[in-house]
């Protein structure tokens, strides 16, 4: 063991990284747990958060903090009828080891009756699919107060032109070629989705 890892130990105090891990959530969500006051702690003069041993053990012990880690995860359907596609999408978002939660379905059809029943934070989904125009899910989708807030991604190879030339996307709607997929930009989308959850 570390020296420093000793006298954190020693004195019963806790990195945010240590309570990230022992949490299965993000450092930035224990910074913000510590910020609004549910875990108690303080920064270092370099500018690192410690944090409590017996606050962490009161915090993770509480009903509440259940209630914490399950609205905090991301829930995420994606619409996608290529099984690489899926493979793709699973491996690198699991790479990032953040608190998401992400169901594949293969076709429009099935994607509407997952959001209607289970209203995900995030759905990914194509313009082209088996069995239903993508253009005209979207725009049912935000025609329904209730989804007006769920954030959706557009991933397709269609072009910018032939997407406006189809009417366009509604309001909202991010868009992202396939050649690559942006991985990057979607995962600080991500990241901003949890944020903004635990911040509610």
């Amino acid at each position: 063991m570390s020296i420093k890892k000793s006298a954190l130990k020693t004195l019963d105090l806790m990195t945010t990284s240590d309570v990230a891990k022992a949490l299965g959530v993000t450092v930035r969500s224990v910074q913000l747990w510590v910020e609004q006051g549910a875990l108690e702690g303080w920064k270092t003069p370099g500018g690192h958060r410690r944090i409590t041993r017996a606050s962490f053990n009161k915090f993770n012990s509480n009903v509440a903090s259940d209630e914490h880690k399950v609205t905090t995860r991301l829930n995420v359907v994606v619409v996608e009828d290529s099984l690489a596609m899926q493979k793709l999408y699973q491996m690198t978002i699991a790479s990032w080891q953040l608190p998401i939660d992400i169901k594949f379905v293969s076709n429009g059809c099935e994607g509407i009756i997952y959001v209607t029943q289970h209203m995900p934070d995030l759905l990914i989904t194509d313009l082209k699919m088996p069995e239903m125009d993508g253009f005209a899910m979207l725009k049912s989708l935000r025609d329904v107060d209730a989804f007006s807030k769920m954030a959706i991604v557009v991933v397709t190879g269609m072009q910018p032109q032939e997407i406006e030339e189809k009417g366009g996307l509604p309001r909202g709607v991010r868009l992202y070629g396939k050649s690559p997929v942006p991985f990057w930009e979607m995962r600080e989308l991500m990241q901003g989705l949890i944020d903004r959850k635990l911040e509610a």
